[in-house]
């Protein structure tokens, strides 16, 4: 399977100009015979909006607006399955999808601070990702449910809960299709999905990791916009948003939160689909950590088969059936008795 994520930096509410640097980026690297494009989380808007009226004029109908036309013709160009975030305006009140729902039952990354509920009296918009097909389908659509701060002025959490789809790859094209396709159990997040509900959750509760175990999911696919943290303890003072080596820190946080995949006795391939750069000035700054990854996390171990730097623009591409691919990354101490431990 042929699996790739664009890295960039999109400006905030600029949505002509960061799909015009996505075709960019896309039209510069080696997208022949992908099966699945990963963009990050509210690609084309950028992240950072301020509140519910900056963020109104950007948001899109379900599935019918600018990212979803841009997903679909990026899709039939490069016959592949394409993946991206956007800011809903509900037009329907459940989800488009073809997936199975799950309700969702050491410090953490981020200020522990809890995150509000958002108001009753806020429209149903919502953080949501969605999957088109290269014959012009929405394969799948799914909704943020645990909500980050910023989430939390405009956006509501999903009611469907966390989803699976099965996922067909490589996609079949037509009915005379020769390529062998493959139905893969994909778990679909959204970047705060992987932390804990509201930072109020038990740490070790691992929702969304173990809802994608209980499912069996083969692929997870986490479209992402993640901050980057300040590490004066290192010496290193804020991270540079223009290094091309990756935030370790970052992707060590994103496999201890898929512990209960990482100790499976099966395997499964992480997408982690982020952005970089940087959003606002001043007080009102935030930074990307960037450092996007394909890794491949079961039998007690996280391996890495590619990765991008914490400010690296680009296409992250993967092929991961092929020899050697997969490097050494982390192994978590410890064994599962009733699963039997690493092999």
């Amino acid at each position: 399977m042929h699996i790739a994520t664009l890295q960039f930096s999109p400006v905030l509410g600029q949505v002509a100009h960061n799909m015009a640097r996505a075709d960019e980026l896309l039209a510069a690297a080696d997208t022949a015979g992908l099966d699945l494009l990963v963009l990050p989380e509210l690609a084309f808007t950028g992240y950072n909006f301020s509140s519910l009226a900056a963020i109104t004029p950007h948001l899109e109908p379900t599935a019918r607006g600018p990212s979803a036309q841009w997903a679909l013709r990026t899709a039939r160009r490069l016959q592949c399955v394409v993946c991206v975030g956007y800011p809903e305006r509900a037009t329907s009140p459940t989800a488009i999808s073809i997936s199975t729902p799950q309700a969702p039952s050491s410090p953490p990354h981020f200020p522990p601070t809890a995150i509000p509920p958002p108001s009753p009296l806020t429209p149903p918009n919502h953080n949501a990702l969605l999957l088109a097909s290269p014959t012009g389908l929405i394969l799948a659509h799914y909704r943020k449910t645990h909500l980050y701060y910023t989430d939390s002025t405009w956006a509501h959490p999903s009611r469907e809960g966390f989803q699976t789809v099965d996922l067909p790859l490589p996609f079949p094209l037509s009915s005379f299709t020769t390529t062998t396709t493959t139905t893969i159990p994909t778990a679909l997040g959204i970047c705060m999905d992987l932390n804990p509900s509201r930072f109020l959750a038990p740490w070790r509760a691992f929702e969304f990791a173990t809802h994608a175990r209980a499912r069996a999911c083969a692929l997870v696919l986490l479209s992402m916009a993640w901050l980057a943290q300040p590490q004066p303890a290192r010496g290193g003072g804020d991270l540079d948003a223009s290094s091309h080596a990756p935030d370790a820190d970052t992707q060590a946080y994103w496999v201890a939160r898929l512990e209960p995949l990482v100790r499976g006795a099966g395997e499964a391939v992480v997408v982690c689909a982020n952005r970089c750069g940087v959003e606002g000035q001043g007080e009102t700054e935030v930074r990307y950590a960037g450092s996007s990854a394909v890794l491949c996390v079961g039998r007690g171990r996280a391996r890495v088969g590619g990765c991008l730097g914490r400010g690296e623009e680009g296409l992250l591409r993967v092929d991961t059936e092929k020899k050697g691919v997969w490097k050494a990354g982390w192994v978590l101490a410890g064994r599962e008795e009733e699963e039997g431990g690493e092999e």
